[in-house]
């Protein structure tokens, strides 16, 4: 800090700091150790050096501070010495020459610190010539002494350059004549001469964006030239900081109006416009002529009423109005850090304009103030200020009294009558028109030619902008109206004071900088979704941000930007102008120039520059510059850049801000409502603000006043046009839009027959236990289904708040969130809430949908909402190929819609045909509509696209785009192709055909645009997509394609995937990628509501069923080239050959390839082990099929191979399916998480398989009771095969191909044990998610009781022979008895936990069989010899509760007591932390308290049994858990003992003949039937902190899991609660929980 106060006490710890480190050059730590101890000028005075030396500054240094603050003392003793030196001469000259009026200052701009204490008088010698007061004279001289001769002021000018070069350096310059002194002197000025300049404020300006750079550089104080170009004079007037005392502030402002008034007159005598800067330093001050430092004001209204008040005091009466008319009021300019961040500082300034109708031939006197004894008197003699050169000279201060009247005299006469002339003359020159034709063309630039926000050409805006004044944000609501990707902010206070602080008061940005868009090539689309892209505005703040602490992100200068910061932001303007990030030529960059720029180096020049570069001109570029002279010097810092013409061009600069708002403002939207409205449950309206909803980003949320109060209804004409257009884009097959159901019209827009059921479903009022309630409507596609429901919504949009999913792959738990806000939108805490009735369009699974309902639910558990009635209805619109059918499967309520007309609905149709003949010029291009009123009769179609495609040039590009638009809409749902994609393909776009937008997309399309239509894409950022107008047109397209043209399905599809350009970096490429692999590779299911199941995905089983397998290779292998990294196309290869083509070769090339791609994905390694199970089970067949009964040894080896290596597949895959990373096939994260089985079934089929292959071996073969046996022993690793009999060289090969294989085979048994076990706990401890999944479920579990029946005649066919014979003889050891048992056990599944579960539900002969299973364990339990039973006791313990509740009058149930004795000998014996589950979960049963007994003991046994079971189970089923629930075996009921507990066949028995008994249990109503209520305990409790319900038994707290979150959490609240309770796997669970008010 160069320039530090000349007095030592008035520094501060920051002073003392930069002294230390700049000047001393010692280092930054101890500068840091001053500053922290709060040393400042006053204590250094007092340091001692062991002082110093106690704060930790080592002797050295402290040593250089002593001694070097000693010098600086000494020199500023010597110049106070030297001053007051000069103080007396002037006190003698005063006494020898008359008294003279006290002057206020020192020596004025030479001294950084401003003394007003001191008296100076005149000499005699300063009155015998005059003086010219110039601009940087020291304030004493310019005010006491106007006529004070050169010779004073040119020594007051050298005086004043020492005293500057002392302060560049106050102590290595105290001796300014050594050769150091000169040298850093020098290195001064080079400094100053490489800072930056600038150009002053506009010259009278009021409220321009100008601000100034602290250490630029004004131009340089020059004389009148042609008198309308203003001259400037420099004032450094160093204000105090802080509150200066009454009497200093007294006498600066006394030194402000004495100069302002001098210089005012100066240019008023001499007729030039001028301006005076307080707040600008010069050379005699330290710092460079013209160099802007600023002034502290406190206090703007001081200055200007001092000012007001004071033209009296100088004037003339006759002259004050002339002066008040001339004189502008002071303007007090902001002055900034270099890095753009406040200083709380300004240059003042004011302007002079002596227009020659208010001045004419006048001149003006002026009087002056001095200050006597104290007080400011006005002086009594009269002074004349002109200009004279750069400085302002009083004609009448010579005291040469006959040189005075001459000049004066000649001035009057002469001079001044030229003057006059020559401004009058300047004044009468015509100006540069400023604003002709500039707003007419703002509008065309800022809409492409469109002159309306709502139809401009631009589909986004990028806005760039510096900063700003607080007086401009007022003029910036046009901002609002706009579209914007994102903003380019380089204000780094403009959050808290700027214009991003203004828009976000009404609008919802998001703060990103630069960083946030570095490297988002790696997941484009999560980058995309995750900064809220498209949805709201980014605001991007390219120079940091001054209200963050972080260092990071400090605002920069100009030098360190470029260093730090330059690369990020050009890597930012890159992202933006990327071809698949924003749409080419469809954006506009508008650079708002808010204040001047003047520096080359300016990073708002830099971006304008790296814009200019990537967009290759300025053609979708661009600026509004706030006034013409920051428009000027933009341009002239342009000129090296680019053609000056092309700025000019692009720039809008004579419009005011405030013209420009208004402007822009009637460009805005005519068809939203100035208002809207939400419905509440108080029957009062709520409003909507544009932020809120803006907020709600996934949703659209229907208003109750949607269309209503718009400005496009005030012009009929206008309006009527409108309609017009929103119908004739409805009736072509666009989607419909509220505008539509808005429109009055003669016949009412048709009400489909599902309309009233779906309306009663809709507003049936029932209690529900869930707080969110699914409505289903199925429909074909393209038959009116998504208007029904969109109908539905429109007619109920004043009794439920509405809104429509924007997008189905939006993040569900952020979809959940929004919709509660909506719920409880301006609703009070404990209001009740109006229902949101929610459209969700085409979800790609039926399962997401239940997905979403618990999102929903949890996200109104979070905020603790309660209900009685459902807070959101779901209306869930999907398509189907069979409606019907799957409106019947699904538990949901639903209806369903076909491609079905009623008779009602077909005379209504015609009807509207009438209307619209009547109001459109040609509704038979409203082909959706027709071929809706002609019943959906295909015929129709037919007939239409053979007319359409009539001479159609197959090779043309038209032809193309069509053949692949037919072919994406017909096999995907909602497929599309980009507008500037097709354009791209096409060739158009490219040129401009008109000076604002290339050709249209349709003008090139020609006569088959009426085929197409535009529609809105959400996905992968929101943009416009061109799709086939109607899904069964589309096929009838392709059919005529291939009739007509010979063009079949595999030919479009094999040369869609060679056109590069669809799969480019472009708008839309991820969706026509996403597209393109859905319709290759995703396979039809039920359970995801499709209409079958499906090996292929329909176009692949199209192509071959139509064309053959040849095809369907040709465009998968055309696939793989073209994504040769998406294993899940080698996969759908792979499996084609192996299940079609039955090449297994080939199958297993692919197979192998997609295992490379796709390492870590259980489905792919699911399917190389298909290929070798296939190609086992196809050669087994053929064995089979040529009558061979015995395997030859080579074919043992091969099929013995290809086991060996389909189990092994099979196994990776098993172990695969615990990654949480895992999936089948490409989808997005909307889809749900299932839990892949194929693995384990895999390996039971080809274990059977193997089983079949050895039984082929003669040793092994037949029905022979020996070789049966042998066959178990050997599989179940009992048997040596060198005891087995061989009758010839073949049995000798084939038996030591088995010792090859030995170690495989012998574990057969063991692994299919383990899978079996592995069904069992998947199928009885958990269920799926929702029923739809139910169904393929269900048809697993059937192929592994198959394979188990299989597994049990192998291996327990002689026990079961055995059993039989026992009861006829029933003796036998105890060891072979005890064996017997088990195998008994093993054979009906009750070796296990979960088998004997099972047992629940599987009733046709559970008694009996119970009681015998109890009886077998208890046989175990009392005649084993080994005392590890653990496992057999806690299997006794569960069977005995199950034979309770299938048998519960049974007499060999065993007493509960003894079941707990039992139970705490396991636990004692596993411990609490043994991984399993099974005996925390008799643990919660057996130990669960009982009203009348509460024991201490028990319940802190309990509390430990909880630990361990939610430890254990996420340990054990975690993985498994997230795509399934656990299952509730048992619910605490009205019971003693065992019969405490019941299970769900109990309770399912009371509602056998209920139709949709799931639906009871889905939705929770099954806790609400009195049968319920009188079997089960109503539990109490109270919620907690951690999301669950706690019991508390005494000091213990059990928590319990809530299964419904809705009427649970509150965040905090604690409340009591009731509730039933269930025991799961996963620990106690908590259903229909309600608040105990």
């Amino acid at each position: 800090m160069s320039n530090l106060p000349n007095n030592l006490t008035e520094w501060t710890k920051e002073h003392v700091k930069s002294w230390v480190v700049d000047q001393l050059k010692l280092d930054q730590k101890y500068g840091e150790i001053l500053y922290n101890e709060d040393v400042n000028g006053m204590i250094l005075m007092q340091l001692t050096k062991a002082d110093i030396s106690e704060m930790e500054i080592k002797a050295g240094p402290a040593a250089v501070i002593i001694h070097r603050r000693d010098e600086f003392i000494k020199c500023s003793k010597r110049s106070t010495k030297q001053t007051t030196m000069d103080r007396s001469l002037c006190a003698e000259a005063n006494a020898s020459g008359g008294k003279a009026p006290d002057v206020i200052g020192t020596e004025g701009q030479n001294n950084k610190s401003v003394s007003l204490d001191l008296t100076m008088k005149p000499s005699p010698q300063e009155h015998k010539t005059n003086r010219r007061v110039g601009s940087n004279s020291s304030p004493v001289d310019e005010v006491a002494r106007p006529n004070s001769s050169p010779t004073k002021s040119e020594e007051g000018g050298t005086k004043g350059q020492e005293c500057s070069q002392e302060r560049i350096d106050p102590v290595a310059k105290s001796q300014p004549a050594t050769e150091s002194g000169a040298r850093n002197y020098k290195q001064q000025l080079k400094e100053n001469a490489s800072k930056p300049r600038c150009e002053p404020y506009p010259f009278d300006q009021g409220h321009v964006g100008s601000r100034y750079i602290q250490n630029y550089i004004l131009p340089p104080e020059a004389g009148p030239s042609n008198l309308l170009d203003p001259v400037h004079e420099f004032k450094l007037f160093q204000v105090p900081e802080g509150e200066p005392k009454a009497d200093v502030m007294e006498d600066m402002m006394k030194k402000f109006t004495n100069d302002v008034f001098r210089f005012s007159a100066a240019c008023m005598n001499t007729r030039t416009n001028g301006t005076i800067h307080f707040g600008v330093g010069d050379t005699k001050g330290g710092y460079e002529h013209g160099e802007v430092i600023g002034v502290p004001v406190e206090s703007t209204e001081k200055y200007v009423d001092c000012l007001y008040n004071s033209f009296v005091t100088y004037f003339d009466q006759k002259d004050v109005a002339d002066a008040k008319f001339c004189i502008r009021p002071p303007r007090f300019v902001e002055v900034l850090n270099p890095d753009q961040t406040s200083l709380k500082r300004f240059v003042i300034e004011v302007d002079i304009v002596p227009n020659s109708k208010t001045c004419d031939s006048k001149l003006y006197y002026i009087h002056m103030l001095t200050k006597t004894d104290k007080r400011w008197m006005r002086s009594k003699e009269k002074h004349l200020f002109i200009r004279d050169g750069s400085s302002s000279r009083d004609i009448l201060g010579n005291k040469n009294i006959t040189e005075k009247e001459a000049e004066h005299r000649r001035f009057l006469t002469e001079t001044l009558v030229g003057l006059v002339e020559k401004r009058r003359n300047a004044e009468m020159k015509p100006q540069r028109p400023t604003k002709n034709q500039e707003g007419y063309k703002l509008i065309r630039m800022i809409t492409g030619g469109s002159e309306m926000i709502d139809t401009s050409y631009y589909q986004w805006y990028i806005l760039v902008t510096n900063k700003s004044q607080q007086n401009q944000t007022q003029h910036l609501e046009f901002l609002r109206e706009i579209n914007w990707f994102c903003v380019l902010e380089f204000d780094p206070e403009s959050v808290s004071s700027g214009v991003c602080n203004s828009y976000r008061k009404e609008r919802t940005a998001n703060l990103h900088f630069p960083s946030h868009f570095q490297d988002i090539d790696a997941s484009i689309c999560e980058n995309i979704e995750k900064l809220k892209l498209y949805k709201q505005a980014s605001w991007i703040f390219c120079n940091g941000r001054s209200d963050l602490e972080d260092q990071e992100y400090k605002p920069l200068t100009p030098k360190q930007w470029y260093k730090n910061r330059a690369a990020d932001v050009r890597k930012l303007v890159s992202f933006l102008c990327r071809s698949d990030i924003m749409p080419k030529g469809k954006f506009l960059v508008l650079f708002l120039l808010l204040s001047k720029v003047d520096d080359q180096r300016d990073p708002f020049l830099e971006t304008f520059c790296s814009f200019y570069q990537e967009l290759k001109g300025s053609e979708d570029i661009m600026c509004i510059c706030e006034s013409e002279q920051t428009f000027l010097r933009w341009k002239d810092l342009m000129q090296c850049r680019c053609d000056s013409r092309e700025v000019t061009e692009r720039c809008v600069s004579a419009l005011s801000l405030e013209e420009v708002n208004d402007t822009v403002l009637k460009l805005k939207s005519v068809t939203r409502s100035t208002r809207r409205f939400l419905p509440s449950a108080s029957l009062a309206s709520v409003v909507l603000k544009k932020k809120d909803e803006e907020l709600m980003s996934a949703l659209e949320v229907l208003c109750e006043n949607e269309c209503e109060g718009t400005e496009i209804e005030n012009d009929q004409s206008q309006f009527k046009e409108f309609q017009k257009s929103r119908e004739e884009q409805f009736y072509r097959g666009g989607k419909a839009t509220w505008w539509n159901f808005y429109f009055s019209t003669k016949v009412p827009f048709i009400k489909r027959k599902g309309y009233a059921p779906l309306v009663d479903l809709i507003n049936a009022k029932s209690p529900s236990a869930m707080c969110v309630k699914i409505i289903s409507l199925f429909h074909h596609p393209g038959c009116g289904g998504t208007t029904l429901a969109m109908h539905v919504l429109w007619d109920s949009r004043k009794k439920f708040r509405c809104a429509v999913l924007r997008n189905s792959k939006e993040d569900f738990l952020e979809i959940g969130r929004q919709v509660i806000d909506l719920v409880t939108y301006g609703a009070s805490c404990n209001s009740d809430y109006l229902p949101v009735l929610l459209l969700v369009d085409d979800f790609e699974e039926l399962e997401n949908v239940h997905i979403l309902q618990s999102s929903i639910q949890t996200a109104a558990a979070e905020k603790g909402l309660r209900f009685e009635m459902p807070l959101v209805i779901i209306l869930n619109c999907m398509r189907s190929q069979n409606p019907v059918k799957i409106s019947k499967m699904t538990v949901l309520e639903s209806i369903a819609l076909e491609h079905n007309l009623t008779v009602d609905e077909q005379r209504l149709f015609k009807l509207k045909l009438e209307e619209i003949e009547e109001q459109h010029t040609k509704p038979e291009n409203f082909y959706s509509f027709m071929f809706m009123k002609s019943n959906f009769d295909k015929k129709y179609i037919e007939n239409l696209v053979h007319n359409l495609l009539k001479d159609l040039d197959i090779a043309s590009k038209q032809a193309q785009l069509i053949s692949f638009l037919a072919l994406l809409n017909s096999y995907v749902k909602d497929s599309s192709i980009s507008v500037s994609k097709c354009e791209e393909f096409l060739g158009s776009g490219q040129v401009k055909t008109t000076f604002w937008g290339p050709e249209k997309f349709e003008d090139v399309i020609g006569p088959y645009s009426t085929l197409l239509i535009r529609t809105e894409v959400a996905e992968y950022g929101r943009y416009q997509g061109i799709r086939i107008i109607h899904p069964l047109i589309a096929s009838g397209c392709l059919d005529e394609l291939k009739y007509s043209y010979n063009l079949p399905k595999s030919t479009i599809a094999f040369t869609f995937l060679t056109k590069d350009i669809f799969l480019q970096r472009g708008i839309g490429r991820e969706k026509v990628l996403q597209d393109t692999y859905s319709m290759l590779i995703t396979r039809q299911r039920r359970e995801h509501g499709d209409e079958a199941d499906t090996l292929f995905s329909p176009l692949i089983e199209a192509i071959q069923k139509e064309e053959g397998s040849d095809q369907v290779i040709n465009v998968l292998t055309e696939a793989s080239n073209k994504f040769d990294q998406n294993p899940f196309i080698s996969q759908a290869l792979a499996r084609h050959f192996y299940l079609i083509k039955k090449d297994f070769d080939s199958a297993l090339k692919w197979a192998l390839k997609a295992k490379e791609q796709a390492k870590d994905n259980s489905y792919i390694r699911d399917t190389l082990g298909q290929v070798f199970k296939s190609k086992l089970k196809y050669r087994m067949e053929s064995v089979e099929a040529d009558k061979q009964t015995m395997v030859t040894p080579s074919q043992m080896k091969e099929f013995l191979d290809l086991a060996q290596s389909a189990s092994e597949a099979f196994r990776e895959s098993q172990q695969l399916t615990e990654k949480k990373e895992d999936r089948a096939e490409p989808r997005t994260r909307s889809k749900s998480d299932v839990y892949n089985t194929s693995g384990y079934l895999g390996e039971i089929e080809v274990a059977l398989y193997v089983i079949g292959i050895i039984k082929m071996i003669p040793f092994f073969s037949g029905e022979n009771e020996i070789n049966k046996k042998q066959l178990m022993c050997f599989l179940s690793g009992n048997m040596n095969l060198q005891h087995i009999e061989k009758t010839n060289n073949a049995d000798e090969e084939l038996c030591s191909i088995l010792v090859e294989y030995n170690r495989y085979l012998i574990s057969i048994k063991t692994s299919m044990k383990a899978v079996f076990d592995f069904f069992e706990d998947y199928f009885v401890y958990f269920k799926t998610k929702n029923s739809e999944r139910e169904a393929a479920e269900f048809k697993i579990r059937k192929k592994v009781s198959d394979c188990f029946h299989k597994y049990c005649r192998v291996f327990y066919e002689s026990q079961m022979e055995a059993f039989s014979a026992r009861k006829r003889n029933p003796r036998l050891s105890l060891p072979l008895e005890l064996e017997e048992h088990r195998k008994f056990l093993e054979l009906h599944r009750a070796d296990r936990f979960a088998g004997l579960l099972e047992f629940l539900t599987n009733n046709y002969e559970t008694r009996d069989r119970m009681e015998e299973i109890v009886m077998k364990y208890k046989f175990i339990l009392q005649n084993s010899i080994t005392s590890k039973l653990a496992k057999q006791k806690q299997n006794f313990i569960l069977a005995n509760i199950v034979l309770s509740c299938v048998k519960p009058n049974s007499k060999k149930i065993e007493s509960y007591a003894k079941l707990r004795e039992l139970l705490k000998e396991v636990l004692q014996d596993v411990g609490f932390n043994c991984g399993f589950v099974e005996p925390y979960f008799l643990g919660s049963l057996l130990f669960w308290p009982t009203k009348e007994n509460k024991n201490d003991e028990d319940v802190k046994f309990l509390l430990k049994c909880m630990t361990a079971i939610r430890q254990s189970f996420r340990g054990r089923y975690g993985r498994m858990s997230q795509s399934k629930h656990p299952v509730a075996h048992f619910y605490l009921c009205k019971g003693e003992g065992l019969k405490r507990f019941v299970h769900k066949a109990k309770i399912d028995q009371f509602f056998a003949k209920v139709p949709h008994l799931n639906s009871l249990w889905q939705s929770g109503e099954i806790w609400k039937e009195n049968e319920v209520k009188n079997l089960l305990v109503l539990m109490n409790g109270r919620t907690g902190e951690d999301n669950k319900v706690h019991i508390e038994f005494g000091s213990v707290k059990i928590p319990v899991r809530p299964v419904y979150l809705g009427k649970l959490r509150s965040g905090l609240s604690i409340e009591n609660v009731s509730f039933y309770l269930g025991f799961s796997m996963d620990g106690p669970i908590a259903y229909d929980i309600e608040t105990a008010y």
